[in-house]
């Protein structure tokens, strides 16, 4: 039995290990999202190029709350994803748990020896109430909570209004300049005409040689 003590105790104990890790990951991408602008976090880096080439593809975001959850969700660390970083802790305290009930519950039915119970409940309620007290201080919850918030904060307050004005309104402008000139062109092409219709017409002078060709002209075709 002294066997399934220390089993407690070693999944206890990687259980700790665990949430200490997964706090660990979510403390360096909360300060990597305060700064999100000039952070080299491979997953800040990899949100804001994704964010800038939907806006390159005229194609926006829409929910930004689901385009952050889901590359949250893809990030990896040592290989295997955050989200089962997460819930790799909450199935190893549940192991913990259900080993140490067993171990207790076996020895309370089959075995007399009160004192291996005894030491199998303070074990099992030591690792699992440090645990317990590991999650309250740590608040996974919260800190996944916040970092959603900082890079939400980040990207609808600040990044997509830079991308639309960049994007959007850049060619808004040019549509207007272009609509702007043409309309200056079509009014300067008007006066133009008007004035040339305004201009006295020209007065045609001719010599004496030429009056006389043209009365033998007119004479000719006349009579």
């Amino acid at each position: 039995m002294r066997d399934v003590m220390y089993l407690i105790i070693g999944f206890g104990f990687l259980c700790f290990v665990i949430k200490l890790f997964v706090s660990r990951m979510y403390r360096r991408l909360i300060r990597a999202a305060g700064q999100m602008g000039k952070s080299e976090h491979p997953l800040m880096k990899m949100l804001l190029k994704k964010f800038e080439t939907c806006y390159q593809l005229k194609m926006g975001v829409e929910n930004v709350e689901i385009f952050v959850d889901k590359y949250l969700n893809s990030y990896r660390a040592a290989g295997v994803h955050l989200y089962t970083w997460e819930v790799l802790g909450d199935v190893m305290f549940g192991i913990t748990l259900l080993t140490s009930l067993l171990a207790n519950l076996y020895i309370a039915v089959l075995d007399s020896d009160r004192r291996m119970m005894m030491e199998f409940l303070f074990v099992g309620i030591a690792i699992c109430g440090i645990i317990i007290l590991e999650d309250i201080c740590l608040n996974l919850r919260f800190r996944r909570k916040r970092l959603l918030v900082e890079v939400r904060d980040y990207l609808e307050n600040i990044y997509k209004p830079r991308l639309e004005n960049q994007v959007f309104k850049h060619e808004e402008m040019e549509e207007y300049h272009r609509e702007y000139f043409e309309e200056e062109r079509a009014q300067l092409e008007e006066l133009l005409s008007m004035k040339q219709e305004e201009e006295p017409p020209v007065k045609i002078e001719f010599t004496k040689e030429e009056e006389a060709v043209i009365e033998e002209v007119l004479k000719e075709y006349m009579v």
